[in-house]
């Protein structure tokens, strides 16, 4: 293709077209993949908070001050 023709079909209303449509396509999958990123991310931040909570406290039950089972209370403190 020579320069010529090739400026002749840059100029034609169905190549806008045409690059505005993959235009639009390339967004909608780099925005789709920046929801799946996030979605990702997410997810790896809260395995790792899980993580840290279980070392660092040894679980709920540590956490939460409950070793063993506690007696009822008979009166308020």
């Amino acid at each position: 293709m020579t320069p010529q023709e090739a400026h002749h079909v840059t100029l034609c209303p169905q190549w806008k077209i045409v690059l505005n449509a993959m235009i639009e396509s390339r967004r909608n999958e780099l925005q789709s993949k920046a929801i799946k990123q996030n979605r990702w991310n997410n997810r790896e931040a809260d395995r790792q908070a899980e993580k840290a909570f279980l070392e660092e406290h040894k679980g709920p039950v540590k956490f939460s001050g409950k070793y063993a089972p506690q007696p009822t209370q008979t009166e308020l403190v």
